[in-house]
This record gives structure tokens, sequence and C-alpha cells, in this order.
């Protein structure tokens, strides 16, 4: 006597033997995350200075502009800063009005006239004289000065690279946990860490300037790169 078996009963009978197969033969894997942190101190600065007059005449806030720029441009070669590091746009203007209310129209009551100048200072122990001799030569706008690295690429690059290994280094803690062997990556992706906040003038520690000469007032932190992966390795039982 034969028996007949439904062929979608039959199939149904087949899924969890072909899944377990399936199961089996699929790598496994764990997935971590990896950060990476390093520091150095800064070695250059940018500072804008801004020089600026305001009168009721045109030539006369233009002239005081052109000789305050003049001396602060024969400071910054005092200091020896080549010219490729200085960058002085032309001058800009802009008439400023008042509101008669009398007559309801806007009178011109004078200009404003300006120029910027923007420096890199590639000697730190001069920031201090820069900053100070600047002012005494006419620029009455400074920016806080943004300090930064010469080899910034290479130190983000390895803070990428310790970002790596702590990404194996926290694969292979869980994996030995669990008494298995931490295989070859899988898959390795790169985060951008926007960095935080430059060592600027306002996180400066300023001593004393009665005590210290203006070459020594200024106190840099470091700058920190950052860098994070998320990583997939391969996980190897024992006898594997």
């Amino acid at each position: 006597m034969r028996t007949f078996i439904p062929m979608a009963l039959a199939a149904a009978l087949l899924l969890p033997a072909a899944a377990t197969a399936e199961d089996n033969a699929r790598p496994r894997a764990l997935s971590v995350h990896g950060e990476g942190r390093v520091s150095a101190a800064p070695d250059e600065a940018r500072i804008g200075l801004g020089v600026q007059a305001r009168s009721p005449d045109l030539a006369t806030a233009r002239e005081d502009v052109n000789a305050r720029t003049a001396a602060v441009l024969a400071h910054l070669d005092k200091l020896g800063i080549p010219d490729s590091d200085i960058s002085a746009p032309g001058v800009t203007l802009r008439p400023e009005y008042r509101w008669d209310k009398a007559r309801e129209e806007r009178v011109l009551q004078g200009y404003l006239v300006q120029r910027n100048i923007a420096v890199r200072l590639a000697d730190l122990t001069r920031l201090g004289v820069l900053i100070e001799d600047a002012a005494d030569a006419g620029a009455n706008e400074i920016t806080p000065p943004a300090l930064g690295h010469s080899n910034e690429a290479q130190l983000r690059r390895d803070a990428l690279a310790a970002a790596a290994r702590d990404a194996r280094a926290n694969a292979s803690a869980l994996a030995g946990s669990l008494g298995v062997t931490v295989g070859p990556v899988r898959s390795l992706d790169a985060q951008r860490v926007d960095p935080g906040p430059r060592p600027v003038a306002s996180h400066m520690m300023l001593r004393s300037a009665e005590a210290t000469p203006a070459s020594e007032s200024y106190v840099t932190g470091d700058i920190v790169f950052e860098s994070r992966v998320n990583a997939v390795f391969d996980l190897v039982l024992p006898g594997e």
C-alpha cells in the first residue's frame, strides 16, 4: 500500500532542515565601534586685524585708514612675517545715514571706511607682540586668533588609525568573553568627527601684563583630533 503526502506538506517538512543548513553556512560576525583621539600643541595661528575710521568727510576717513594700515603692515614686516602669510584686501566704504524726523527722510551723516588684514603666524612666541603692537599701530579690531597645526592632515590620520585599533580591541574583548576568536575585518566605516572649538584667545590663560612681557603672556592649549569607526569582524569558533 502506497502512502501519498501532499506536495505542500512535503516542502514544509524540508524547510527546517534547509534553514538550519543555511544558518550554519552563514559566517558569524561581530559589529563594534571604535574611537581614536590625538592631541598636539598648536604651532600656528591665524589672526584677523581690522582698521576702520568714521568721518563726515570720505577723504579724511580714507586717509586715516590708509595711514593706520601702513603702520600695521610695517609692524608685521618688522616681525619678519612673509608677504605670503598676509592678506590685505582693498578698502571698503559705507555711507551712514540718520533719519530726519522733521523732513521724514534719510540724511547722510558720514562714512565708515575699513580694511581687514588676515595674518598667518608660524611662530607662536610672537603672538602677544603681534597682537599688542598691532593695536598700538592702529588696528582697532582684532579677532581672537584661531590656533592650528601645520601637520593637521597627518594628525587626523593618526586619530583614524587609533580608532581602527580601538575597534579591533573592542571586538577581541567581546569575542574572548564568548570563547571565540576575532577573524578578518569584513567592513570598516569611518565617520568624520567635526573638531571641537579650537583654542583661541578667549581660551588662553593671560598672565599679568605688568609682570611678563607680551611675548610670554599667552599660554595655548592643545588641539584635539578625534575619529570614529564602525567595524564588522568575522568570528571564528574553536576548532574552525
